[in-house]
């Protein structure tokens, strides 16, 4: 998984393996293995990489599929109102709020891509 997530990240970047070595002062061949997932980071590259790339360890290390927590305040936002309002949204209307919001966030991501 780390390595899929490595790849995905570097590639986002238009980053060759050569290029992503250079940053992290390794051979071109150490990206490789880690991407191929024939060798592990230690934990101090690891924490670069997230960093770096702006993504959580956690994502990174597929532990979870949210890249960066810090930018799900929105969501985090939702919750409170619909917990603390007395006039609440049914679960129906929740749900079609958190499609919406996956909506957009696919919509935002592949703008980013169009670049």
């Amino acid at each position: 998984m780390f390595g899929d997530r490595l790849r995905i990240a570097r590639k986002e970047r238009n980053l060759t393996q050569t290029d992503l070595a250079r940053q992290l002062n390794v051979a071109t061949s150490t990206i490789g293995m880690y991407e191929q997932g024939r060798r592990d980071p230690d934990t101090e590259t690891v924490k670069f990489l997230a960093s770096y790339f702006n993504v959580s360890t956690d994502w990174l290390l597929g532990v979870s599929n949210i890249r960066n927590p810090y930018e799900c305040k929105d969501d985090i936002s939702i919750i409170k109102y619909q917990s603390s309002n007395e006039h609440s949204l049914c679960k129906e209307d929740m749900q079609k709020v958190k499609e919406y919001i996956e909506f957009l966030k696919q919509k935002s991501g592949s703008k980013d891509s169009d670049k």
